[in-house]
C-alpha cells in the first residue's frame, strides 16, 4: 500500500474511532464498573503483543468451584474497540452467573487478517490453560460476538471444528466444549462484492487486496462450517445495517438443518439499530440478552 493510500485509510479509521468512541462514551456514561457480587481480574497478559493482548475475567461470587463461561469477542469493524468498552456488557453476563472472558485483540490497519482471529485463538488457549485459576468450566463454554466480533466468533467456531480451516489460518485447537454461541449483528458472507468492495473500510484496512488473494478460500467461511458447530443464536435488528446478513445466515442454517434461533428486534414504532443490545439502559437490549442467556442455559 503506497503512503497516500495508507494516510487515507488511517484518516478514515481515526474519524471512525473518534465518532464511535464519543457515541459509546455517551451511552455508557455513569455505568458502574464493579459490583459486590462479581470479582474482576483485570489486564491479564495472554500473548506477546502488549496492551493488544490483554484480557479481563469476571467471576460471579456464588460460592461455586466452576462457572459456565462466556467468551466475548468485541466488535468495531476490525479497527475499533477494546475490553474496557465491553466491560459493562460483560459484567451483565457475570451477574447472571457466568464467568466472562473479555479481551483485546490486534486491530487494523496495523494488523491485517488473520491477525485478529489468531488473537482470539490465543486468548481462548490461554484461558483454557488457566481455567482452574479463574473458576472456568471448560465443559460449558459459550461465545458471544457482535458486528466484527460476530464474524470473528463465526471464524473461531469454524476453526475449532474444521482442521483444514484452522491450519490455513495458523490457529490452535483448544480442548474445551462450546455449548452454544450468540452471533449478533454480524457479517458472515465475506465473499460478496458489496462486503469487500475496494472502497469499504474493512477491505482497505483489514481484508486488504493481498489478503483477499492469499486467503481467497478461507474468506468463504461458510464453506468450512460443519454440522459439528454448536447451536447458534443469530440476532439482528430492524434498522441494523447488517440486517440482511442475519437473514442470509438464518436461511443458510435452515438449509443445513442446523440447530439455531433467529431473532430480529425492533419495529417501526420501536426501531433498533446495530448492536443495540450492548446498551445496558435499553430494555429491549436486556430482553435480547436474556433470550440469549435462556438459549445458553438450554444448551448445557
Amino acid at each position: 500500500m503506497i503512503k497516500n493510500e495508507q494516510d487515507k485509510v488511517m484518516a478514515a479509521v481515526t474519524k471512525m474511532r473518534t465518532e464511535w468512541g464519543a457515541n459509546d462514551a455517551k451511552r455508557d456514561a455513569g455505568l458502574p464498573t464493579s459490583y459486590p457480587d462479581v470479582t474482576r481480574f483485570d489486564n491479564l497478559s495472554y500473548g506477546p503483543n502488549g496492551t493488544e493482548n490483554l484480557l479481563d475475567i469476571y467471576v460471579p461470587k456464588q460460592g461455586k468451584t466452576v462457572y459456565p463461561t462466556v467468551v466475548n469477542v468485541h466488535g468495531g469493524g476490525f479497527v475499533y474497540g477494546d475490553k474496557e468498552l465491553y466491560q459493562h456488557y460483560c459484567l451483565w453476563w457475570a451477574r447472571q452467573g457466568f464467568a466472562v472472558v473479555n479481551f483485546n485483540y490486534r486491530l487494523a490497519p496495523k494488523t491485517v487478517f488473520p491477525g485478529a482471529i489468531q488473537d482470539v485463538s490465543t486468548a481462548v488457549k490461554w484461558t483454557a490453560d488457566h481455567a482452574a485459576e479463574y473458576s472456568i468450566d471448560l465443559d460449558n463454554v459459550f461465545f458471544t460476538g457482535d458486528s466484527a466480533g460476530a464474524t470473528l466468533a463465526q471464524q473461531y467456531l469454524t476453526a475449532q471444528t474444521n482442521d483444514a480451516y484452522r491450519r490455513a489460518l495458523g490457529m490452535t485447537k483448544t480442548s474445551l466444549t462450546i455449548r452454544a454461541a450468540a452471533l449478533n449483528c454480524g457479517v458472515y458472507f465475506l465473499d460478496r462484492p458489496e462486503t469487500l468492495a475496494d472502497d469499504t473500510l474493512i477491505a482497505m484496512a483489514y481484508f486488504v487486496p493481498s489478503v483477499q488473494r492469499l486467503y481467497a478460500d478461507q474468506l468463504k467461511t461458510e464453506n468450512y462450517m460443519s454440522a459439528e458447530l454448536p447451536p447458534l443464536f443469530i440476532m439482528t435488528a430492524n434498522n441494523d445495517f447488517l440486517h440482511d446478513e442475519g437473514v442470509r445466515m438464518d436461511q443458510f442454517l435452515i438449509d443445513r438443518n442446523h440447530p439455531h434461533e433467529f431473532h430480529v428486534y425492533g419495529d417501526a414504532d420501536h426501531p433498533r439499530g446495530h448492536v443495540f443490545h450492548i446498551d445496558q439502559r435499553d430494555e429491549l437490549g436486556i430482553e435480547c440478552n436474556n433470550a440469549e442467556k435462556a438459549f445458553f442455559c438450554s444448551a448445557h
